[in-house]
């Protein structure tokens, strides 16, 4: 591995920033993006530079690093909704402690933006760190009230991942280009989203069954119940592939705690990030599926299958039942009542 950087898709100018601060970095730096735009990849191979910059043994550092094992790379990730104090506690905790092997420390905090409530205690660490350690935040967006964090970094910004950049790496997976394509428009810029539905033989099924879905309506609450029952059984399928890779993370976790002597470090986070990948994993296959009503509603007023007014009325309830998903409702539900004010 002779750059942590080159395994990450797309985002030129941000890596290039990134690289050239390796040798002076600063102490403070926010990376922002959209979901699923590789922040966390690009954020540990930033962290694996910086701690294999002029050391005896630079492959080994950033070998650990870019698997977060490093004694000197501390990671912090949400457990619930939001970093809570206590974490925040940790953090500052973490900070003013010495490098354990080499002369950096780097705390990365996954999704500061979500981290309203202990900010002012994550700022008070910011505006002093220690001389040793950096801090490396990612965050989607960046909320008025953490405007002053924001101001303590230096800010890398990424954009969504482009369909092209997608269809890339696709094939360079093995996948065909008529499949690579519709994955990556499918997508929405989330590199974990297009590598997983590249792994899943079913995934262009379901999106049709999205497509097709509205024919099998009568109005019925019977029918959009069953309807529901059955997209859901296919989202609770789609877990299979997801589930295979998690498994082949914690195993090759435990082969490199054999291969190199070192400890399984980072089995909790580990444990923790599956955990919310397989949520966000049904939110994604909703939206993939909120997503593809809207589409077949709209090819259909195209094609005079359907009227405008008509049309009107179900993609009202298509956008409320988007709305509706990003507040973690029953699925079954939200489901149920969206097909039933489709036409």
């Amino acid at each position: 591995m002779s750059d942590a950087f080159s395994e990450v898709v797309g985002q030129p100018a941000a890596i290039s920033m990134l690289r050239a601060a390796v040798a002076n970095p600063l102490p403070s730096y926010l990376i922002v993006g959209p979901a699923g735009c590789g922040a966390r990849t690009i954020a540990t191979s930033f962290a694996a530079e910086l701690l294999a910059h002029e050391t005896d043994d630079a492959e080994r550092h950033r070998r650990l690093a870019v698997f977060e094992e490093h004694p000197d790379l501390i990671v912090f990730e949400r457990n619930g909704p939001s970093l809570t104090v206590g974490q925040a506690k940790e953090i500052v905790r973490a900070a003013t402690t010495s490098p354990f092997e080499g002369k950096r420390k780097v705390i990365l905090v996954e999704d500061i933006h979500l981290a309203s409530l202990s900010a002012p205690m994550i700022l008070k660490v910011l505006e002093e760190p220690p001389p040793s350690t950096y801090f490396i935040l990612t965050a989607e967006e960046i909320p008025t009230e953490l405007a002053t964090i924001a101001s303590r970094c230096t800010q890398i910004d990424l954009a969504a991942v482009s369909p092209q950049d997608l269809i890339e790496l696709l094939l360079e997976a093995g996948i065909d280009q008529k499949r690579s394509s519709v994955i990556a428009a499918v997508s929405n810029g989330s590199i974990d989203r297009a590598l997983l539905l590249g792994s899943d033989d079913a995934a262009l099924e379901r999106w049709t069954s999205w497509q097709q879905l509205r024919t099998t309506l009568d109005g019925s609450g019977n029918t959009a119940t069953a309807a529901a029952d059955r997209l859901l059984a296919m989202i609770d399928d789609a877990a299979v592939p997801l589930q295979d890779r998690q498994g082949r993370e914690c195993n090759e976790l435990d082969e490199r705690a054999d291969r190199f002597g070192e400890r399984g470090l980072g089995r909790g986070r580990l444990e923790e990030r599956h955990k919310r990948e397989l949520r966000r994993l049904r939110t994604d296959e909703l939206v993939m599926g909120i997503t593809a009503i809207g589409i077949s509603i709209r090819d259909d007023v195209a094609t005079g299958l359907l009227s405008a007014v008509r049309a009107s009325t179900s993609l009202t309830a298509v956008t409320e039942a988007g709305d509706d998903l990003r507040r973690n409702p029953n699925e079954r539900l939200l489901l149920q009542k969206l097909f039933m004010n489709l036409n």
